[in-house]
């Protein structure tokens, strides 16, 4: 199985392409889209939207998630094998991040076995090297052929949300189709402090919320925080979109406090 995810959109014929030329290595293969709307250039949000799509793929799953703008400069082409036996392909900047730290790294290879290679376009690696090799893992090649081991990888800069004394601490990691205010926060960190359903929150010291199970367990237009279908917490607003009615940006810090 091959699960893909790009900035490219649907606009033009990338995506269509490239698991074209998946098909032609792999008539077989199974491609499963996990989205190719992130934000162009985006590769943070890339990152956090990867781990929290990897939870529900099986054991064997090969990655190419494809944020790129560097293709054609001097960032390697790479494949991470992580401990929990997944494959991810695409370039060396970072878009991995988090699911290296995640489920821990096995090996790191750089592509550069041309034979796998499909073309040698210089602003095309999504198609010429990214889909390429992971068709032929797909189709069995061994990892060790697809290129030489690389002793380190590109990782993002980042800070882990935390507890400070009875608030939680973290920041926006994206917001989804509906408006609705992704965190890097645990569900964890809920239990820890002991807060209960219907508690009341407050988020950056201003704002009224509720801890919720449910976006209808709140009234229509009114925000609420509650544990999402990763494990993370989520900032939402029953039937409206939550990043308007906070005015919150990607990458603010968000501080979340029961009243």
């Amino acid at each position: 199985m091959i699960a893909f995810l790009t900035d490219w959109s649907y606009k033009s014929y990338y995506v269509g392409v490239a698991k074209a030329v998946m098909k032609r290595i792999n008539p077989s293969v199974e491609i499963i889209d996990i989205t190719h709307e992130i934000n162009p250039y985006d590769v943070r949000m890339a990152a956090h939207v990867l781990l929290r799509a990897s939870f529900d793929f099986p054991e064997g799953t090969i990655f190419v998630a494809v944020v790129d703008y560097g293709v054609g400069t001097s960032r390697k082409a790479i494949c991470m094998r992580t401990k929990n036996d997944h494959f991810y392909i695409g370039p060396d900047n970072g878009i991995f991040t988090f699911v290296a730290d995640y489920y821990k790294v096995k090996q790191v290879r750089e592509l550069d076995n041309k034979k796998l290679h499909y073309g040698s376009s210089y602003t095309f690696h999504g198609r010429d090297i990214f889909a390429a090799v992971a068709a032929h893992l797909s189709k069995g090649c061994p990892f060790e052929e697809v290129g030489s081991v690389l002793p380190n990888f590109v990782v993002l800069p980042y800070k882990p949300a935390e507890i400070s004394e009875d608030s939680i601490v973290g920041e926006v990691v994206f917001f989804d189709g509906f408006g609705n205010v992704e965190t890097n926060i645990p569900g964890e960190f809920v239990e820890r402090l002991g807060w209960e359903i219907d508690d009341e929150l407050t988020i950056n010291g201003k704002y009224k919320a509720t801890y919720a199970k449910a976006y209808g367990d709140v009234p229509k237009g009114s925000i609420l925080v509650h544990i999402d279908s990763s494990g993370f917490l989520e900032i939402a607003a029953n039937q409206a979109s939550a990043r308007d009615i906070l005015g919150l940006k990607q990458g603010q810090q968000i501080v979340i406090r029961r009243k």
